[in-house]
């Protein structure tokens, strides 16, 4: 079977200065972010939101076909 990548998102939970869960998700980022990509992403959103990273998640959306 062969699979072709569709996308990849992204979702950040950010937490703000009264502790509350802000979630943030990007569409279409690169195919497989890599763990270090993916904290240099979270802290140049920390620093234009004033919001501190808490976790993330990556969600990659693939289409298989099966080989006759």
């Amino acid at each position: 079977m062969n699979t072709t990548w569709n996308k990849t998102n992204l979702a950040l939970i950010m937490v703000n200065d009264s502790g509350e869960k802000v979630r943030l998700t990007f569409g279409n980022v690169v195919q497989k972010p890599a763990d270090e990509q993916i904290k240099m992403f979270g802290k140049v959103v920390e620093s234009l939101t004033n919001l501190h990273l808490d976790s993330a998640t990556v969600a990659t959306t693939d289409t298989k076909t099966p080989v006759a």
